[in-house]
């Protein structure tokens, strides 16, 4: 019997070869966001914006702060998403150069943020920082909120999800300032004008108190109780207007502030009522946090109640650009059909736009 060679002409293998490299990079393409739609640039003249020229994403994408990721750069920069947050990474350098690359050639640029509270830190390979539980004065607050701000500053960061001004931790130890509800408020007050003097916006969180005393909330469901000690220092640094951000927790709340068995961030109650005495940002705590994301049944509700609720920023730091685009979308349909009112976006819109410097008209 005559037998055949058992193998594929030549002409065969180069054409499979190229098809196979144009699936692997398209299907690698569409992981990284590349098909996501680029929006229009933003016309700036003479530091000002003219808001009715903001498409409806690209004022949801403002309100979205994501996880910094180099790999999703371009994706980020596409839909002009409002800020990146980054975590540890090896030296300065490496920082500065992510950053500077980041906010490359964007006309409005992104809030770079970062959780620098002492003692947990993305920068503890680089440099040590003082604990909030380890602060006696209020000279040593100020350094402190000073030397981290000038350290942030350089780095290309402008935005600082500190200090924690609940009252106590029981968890971690360490994230608090030590003290009465007065000396936690007069701390942090002294923090953040220390900080804010290297160009680096501060956060008072987790409001509305009680978020490191009961069970972790990154892992867990938790309730607590809020007394009128607990909201006391977000009152005195709003009357005083020292502070310009303020993070809202995932925590459900009964007491002095009820959030009637909803998570605070997607409580319309908790949201608004901060809202009547503080006109700074709003903030959620990330929205992936299991003590929200098992609230919910489905991303897409989760998405909609934080919107609903009021925040001015949220955090989603998903590492899928097309779920971020996906987002923006939910919340895009729920505009259109009047489920959120665009009046609501564009208040939250206008107050990102100045706080990052602009003019708005």
């Amino acid at each position: 019997m005559k037998k055949y060679p058992h193998h594929y002409p030549r002409t065969f293998f180069f054409p499979l070869l190229i098809i196979f490299l144009i699936l692997s990079a398209v299907t690698y393409g569409q992981a990284r966001g590349w098909f996501i739609p680029q929006q229009p640039i933003v016309e700036v003249i003479d530091g000002t914006i003219t808001f009715a020229s903001l498409t409806l994403e690209q004022k949801i994408a403002q309100m979205i702060i994501v996880a910094g990721y180099r790999e999703n750069s371009q994706a980020w920069k596409n839909m002009q998403l409002g800020g990146i947050h980054l975590f540890a990474l090896q030296t300065e350098h490496i920082f500065n150069n992510t950053v500077v690359d980041f906010q490359y050639d964007m006309t409005i640029p992104f809030f770079v943020t970062a959780d620098l509270e002492g003692c947990i830190s993305p920068f503890g390979g680089i440099r040590n920082f003082t604990a909030n539980s380890q602060i006696k004065t209020l000279g040593e607050a100020f350094e402190k909120g000073f030397q981290e701000g000038a350290f942030l500053h350089k780095l290309g960061f402008n935005l600082n999800f500190a200090p924690v001004v609940d009252l106590q931790d029981s968890i971690w130890k360490c994230r608090s300032f030590n003290g009465t509800e007065q000396q936690v408020a007069e701390f942090a007050q002294a923090y953040i004008l220390g900080l804010q003097t290297q160009q680096v916006i501060g956060t008072a969180k987790h409001y509305p108190g009680k978020t490191l005393v009961v069970r972790d909330p990154h892992k867990y469901i938790v309730a607590a109780t809020i007394d009128q000690a607990d909201l006391y220092p977000y009152d005195y640094l709003a009357e005083n207007d020292d502070v310009k951000a303020i993070m809202v927790s995932h925590i459900i709340t009964t007491g002095a502030m009820n959030s009637e068995g909803l998570p605070a961030v997607t409580s319309t109650e908790i949201i608004l009522s901060l809202k009547k005495r503080f006109d700074g940002l709003v903030i959620s705590d990330e929205i992936h946090m299991l003590g929200l994301k098992n609230f919910y049944n489905t991303s897409d509700e989760m998405y909609l109640a934080v919107f609903k609720a009021g925040n001015d920023l949220i955090l989603n730091f998903d590492k899928d650009p097309n779920e971020i685009h996906r987002m923006i979308q939910v919340i895009k349909a729920a505009v259109e059909r009047g489920e959120i009112p665009e009046e609501q976006i564009d208040a939250s819109v206008r107050k990102i736009l100045e706080m990052k410097g602009f003019k708005v008209e």
